[in-house]
């Protein structure tokens, strides 16, 4: 069993209701749609303190998958799956990883394709490097390797921050975004078509079958859907 989770927001009282319900409804599965807010600069960060003490004291819980938001600290992300070698799971703390965009990933028997990033509309609020960082949107590479591994293998399940543009979340035209364009385009460009795709975001909890698709919007702040 897996839980979607939705946005964070570097909460651990909200990972830990989650934890408590994973683990009374059997959930040996978490996946988190981004903005988790794990090592933030300057700050001392809640979420990994959490997860290394669950670890230190043996804990039970479920393991914990991100795909990265548009409020994530992409150079720390990007620094840490350097380190590590690139692997497709770079381990952020004991029981919790980001998965690199554009990966598979076999979760629970499923195949699960995950593309983390977006634009933040808050930027012009935010410092680059301490609150906001330009990685934030993935490349012309990554939005490639995340198309062509959707074509060639046909993952049941998409885990995304943003969604396509038609999703009719917003009544304004989100086609002027260069996340939900690209997704939209990228899904109707494709043969394949995934089951399910499970996002954030946009902070509501929220349900779509558009073309045959389910798409599920996770809420915040610790909701979460299955």
């Amino acid at each position: 069993m897996i839980l979607y989770v939705g946005d964070i927001h570097g909460s651990a009282a909200a990972i830990a209701a989650v934890d408590e319900a994973a683990v009374k409804a059997g959930a040996d599965w978490v996946i988190q749609v981004g903005d988790f807010g794990i090592f933030w600069p300057g700050r001392d960060c809640s979420v990994a303190k959490y997860f290394r003490k669950r670890a230190r004291q043996g804990r039970p819980g479920p393991t914990w998958l991100t795909c990265g938001g548009n409020h994530d600290n992409w150079r720390k992300l990007f620094e840490l799956a350097a380190e590590q070698g690139e692997p497709d799971l770079v381990e952020l703390v004991p029981g919790c990883f980001y998965v690199q965009r554009g990966c598979v990933h076999d979760v629970d028997g499923v195949k699960h394709i995950f593309l983390g990033g977006a634009e933040s509309v808050d930027k012009h609020t935010r410092v680059e490097g301490e609150s906001w960082w330009a990685e934030e949107t993935p490349s012309y590479g990554e939005f490639s390797n995340f198309s062509a591994n959707l074509e060639d293998e046909k993952p049941e399940v998409v885990v995304t921050h943003e969604a396509p543009s038609r999703i009719p979340i917003y009544k304004t035209n989100r086609d002027s975004s260069p996340t939900p364009r690209n997704l939209e385009n990228i899904l109707r460009m494709s043969t394949h078509t995934p089951a399910r795709w499970y996002f954030g975001h946009h902070h509501v909890k929220q349900s779509w079958t558009i073309d045959s698709i389910d798409f599920h919007c996770c809420g915040l702040d610790g909701e979460y859907t299955e």
